[in-house]
């Protein structure tokens, strides 16, 4: 089998750290192109996932609350979570999972229990031996999107082969790129709380 290091270059990353948005991205690329040029398996995704309808956890009443303590109701999009609900019944709570959107193909990956608005969510988990992580970070190497109006999930993104090495391969993967989205959001919040004390420290000079 073809040598696989998740080793990337210093010089190569330091310029990237100047723009976190763009880092994980890159990152993410370079390791996966790597992958995808390697001699592992290549298994489609129906292969590696289970999907389930979302019906049992859709939401009733719309009218949602504030109060973060509830239940979240979520969606794939940039929304994601939509509002809280006190609904006790049909819960999703069996682990995380990966909610996509059959329509837009937004998608994304819950540690927590929610509800959903839309019947159009599917809800992937992996089967054995497969990093859930690890896949959800192929799909976002992957870039899926649609403007057609119309479900994928079964018609199309079931059929694409991804590059699938062994699991403590997935496990190391998902861990490091878990770590580069830690080390973004401390990076992009540092940046947003430097930017508001420049303004601060402006604001008092002119004063």
């Amino acid at each position: 089998m073809t040598s696989f290091s998740l080793s990337l270059k210093r010089e190569s990353i330091i310029p990237l750290i100047k723009d976190p948005l763009s880092f994980g991205s890159t990152i993410r690329n370079k390791i996966f192109e790597k992958i995808r040029k390697s001699d592992f398996k290549k298994l489609e995704i129906r292969d590696l996932l289970e999907h389930e309808q979302p019906t049992k956890y859709i939401v009733e009443n719309v009218d949602y609350s504030e109060n973060p303590t509830l239940i979240p109701v979520l969606t794939a999009n940039k929304a994601f979570v939509l509002g809280y609900t006190d609904e006790q019944y049909g819960v999703y709570d069996k682990g995380d999972c990966i909610i996509f959107d059959d329509f837009t193909m937004d998608m994304k990956y819950v540690k927590f229990s929610f509800k959903v608005k839309s019947s159009a969510i599917k809800i992937l988990t992996p089967k054995p031996e497969i990093n859930l992580r690890y896949m959800f970070e192929y799909f976002s190497y992957l870039s899926l999107s649609s403007n057609e109006h119309k479900r994928h999930y079964i018609s199309e993104v079931e059929d694409i082969k991804v590059s699938v090495p062994d699991v403590e391969k997935q496990n190391s993967i998902a861990r490091l790129l878990l770590a580069f989205d830690r080390k973004i959001e401390v990076e992009s919040s540092l940046c947003i709380l430097l930017c508001n004390q420049k303004k601060y420290l402006l604001r008092e000079m002119f004063i």
